[in-house]
């Protein structure tokens, strides 16, 4: 029988739903707005988006939420595609946080 994956947790014990409201951070939002459009342009399918999520270290997986794996997964998909370039990337991330943003004061 094949290893689960970590997105495969049927029949497994889930513990409590939460039922808290959730409000997005801004961030979250421009992901969600930057994914549409990429799956809207066809620059990636339901297929290998899936499988970028599913193949996320089990442990980040565990420990990060909806929007964070979302982004990975996007992320990943655009490097794999030489769209996004990982080291310039980096670069601008660390000038983000260094310089803050709304979600991230230095």
């Amino acid at each position: 029988m094949a290893e689960r994956l970590i997105t495969d947790l049927g029949g497994l014990p889930a513990g409590a739903i939460p039922r808290e409201e959730y409000h997005m951070v801004f961030w979250e939002k421009q992901m969600i707005a930057t994914f549409n459009l990429l799956w809207d342009k066809g620059i990636f399918n339901l297929d290998e988006f899936r499988r970028m999520v599913e193949s996320i270290d089990a442990e980040l997986y565990k420990t990060s939420n909806f929007y964070r794996r979302r982004l990975d997964g996007m992320i990943d998909l655009l490097v794999e595609k030489g769209l996004l370039d990982p080291a310039e990337l980096e670069a601008r991330t660390q000038r983000i946080l260094q310089e803050g943003t709304r979600d991230h004061v230095p």
